[in-house]
């Protein structure tokens, strides 16, 4: 059927007001649409189409398509992921992890919060698929530990995955939709999104969404018990390696070049510093310091393991939108779905979003990003509204659900454990996904035309 979809607009003719260029850029845009719903073949091999077509087809030049693939989004991303690996390398997630843990004590409702808050704050700086795979054995060793207790290891283990979604939704790098947003809109709209400013609309709907998902686990499905646990699971704590004290202050020094670069810009306006600058010198950095035991922070075997197939998939999503907007054929289809669609921008908003949310429940959030983003750019764009504003809740949107297994690597790791059944995830997701849509909108639709 891909290959059909990818043939037709070269054997048959463009219809309507379609031009040739826009018809051929509908058909891989289909194709690749089809193949990462279905994944006929792995996603990022779907990735690298638009390498593969687009200059046979005519739709763009091998030069403009391979720009895509190294954005400094994804030079950022890359930089974040080096920070990741390093973190686990040597160590100092597991002992965030511990520590927060200690603090929580034996009540159950204060051992779900510390569960969700620490994968959430792990998500914010590695994948939320790292995060959950970080959290997820602590939250089985206590869930397996309390099987008298109904419901509370299903809660913890929907706990991990669920915070691991909403954690990446707060950072420019959790996830990459974000910066898939990031990228589009500057280079469409000549607007740049930085850190600390997706930090200041990001972290306040993530921190909402976290409590939204607390309160829904603990009291309403599966529900969580009162009574104190038997066993407290705070880790004793051996003192700091070398190794996490000397990545704990890179990462740390990173993230705070990274929320200040607004003000070292102000400062400095002659010193060219971005957020993908930062990343590259602070992941070379790792690969020049010691870790005080005979080795580096980090190692070329140890980042060679990182998710390059992510950055592929970000890559051609990218490619993807600018053949998309750049053909025109993102004018095309607002124009066609302004003149059906007879309701008020933010109902319009509301439409977009949860066609995107519950399409994403099947498919892969990046490549929803990829599809939806320079659509509803085109659609901001007709009505007249800011389109980097419109555009932020799509973004969010792309990252939310919490309904199905396949919905999201998290809920695919965590499906593993046995207290947690399709049903369970479905009775607490749904729910979720619709409060997730409300807040991700609402929020963006007040705090969007300020911050951005």
């Amino acid at each position: 059927m891909g290959l059909a979809l990818l043939l037709a607009p070269l054997v048959l003719p463009a219809p309507g007001r379609m031009t040739e260029l826009e018809w051929r850029a509908l058909g891989l845009a289909l194709v690749m649409a089809l193949w990462w719903l279905t994944e006929a073949i792995p996603l990022p091999a779907t990735a690298l189409l638009p390498l593969a077509v687009a200059p046979l087809t005519g739709i763009a030049s091998l030069e403009d398509v391979a720009t895509s693939y190294s954005h400094p989004l994804i030079i950022l991303f890359l930089g974040g992921f080096l920070i990741a690996k390093s973190i686990e390398k040597s160590g100092l997630h597991k002992r965030l992890a511990g520590t927060l843990l200690g603090l929580a004590g034996t009540s159950p409702r204060r051992v779900l919060g510390a569960i969700m808050l620490c994968t959430a704050f792990l998500s914010l700086w590695i994948s939320n698929t790292a995060s959950a795979m970080v959290v997820a054995p602590i939250a089985a060793a206590i869930s397996s530990s309390q099987s008298d207790r109904l419901g509370f290891g299903t809660a913890l283990m929907l706990g991990v995955a669920f915070s691991a979604t909403i954690g990446g939704m707060g950072s420019l790098i959790g996830t990459p939709p974000n910066a898939i947003f990031a990228a589009f809109v500057s280079d469409e709209y000549g607007v740049n999104v930085g850190f600390a400013q997706w930090a200041a609309l990001g972290i306040p709907v993530a921190l909402v969404l976290l409590i939204a998902a607390w309160i829904i686990l603990t009291w309403i499905t599966p529900g969580v018990p009162t009574e104190a646990l038997s066993t407290s699971f705070g880790t004793q704590g051996s003192p700091m390696q070398p190794s996490e004290r000397r990545v704990a202050f890179v990462a740390g020094l990173t993230a705070l070049a990274w929320l200040s670069r607004p003000l070292i810009e102000w400062l400095l306006p002659s010193v060219p510093i971005s957020d993908a600058g930062i990343a590259m010198m602070a992941a070379l950095a790792l690969f020049i310091l010691p870790d005080g035991n005979d080795g580096r922070l980090l190692d070329w075997n140890t980042a060679a393991s990182l998710r390059w197939d992510v950055l592929i998939l970000f890559g051609g999503g990218l490619a993807l939108a600018s053949i998309i907007e750049g053909n025109g054929l993102a004018s095309l289809v607002a124009e066609n779905l302004r003149a059906t669609t007879y309701v008020s921008e933010l109902a319009l908003l509301f439409i977009i979003a949860a066609l995107i949310v519950y399409i994403g429940e099947v498919a892969s959030n990046t490549a929803m990003a990829a599809i939806f983003l320079p659509i509803a750019g085109a659609v901001a764009m007709n009505l007249g509204v800011d389109p980097v504003a419109f555009l932020v809740p799509i973004a969010l949107a792309a990252s939310i659900g919490f309904m199905l297994p396949v919905a999201t690597p998290p809920n695919a790791i965590v499906f593993a454990d046995p207290s947690v059944t399709r049903l369970d995830m479905l009775r607490a997701g749904a729910p979720l996904d619709v409060i997730a849509l409300l807040i991700a909108v609402g929020a963006s639709a007040f705090l969007a035309p300020v911050l951005f």
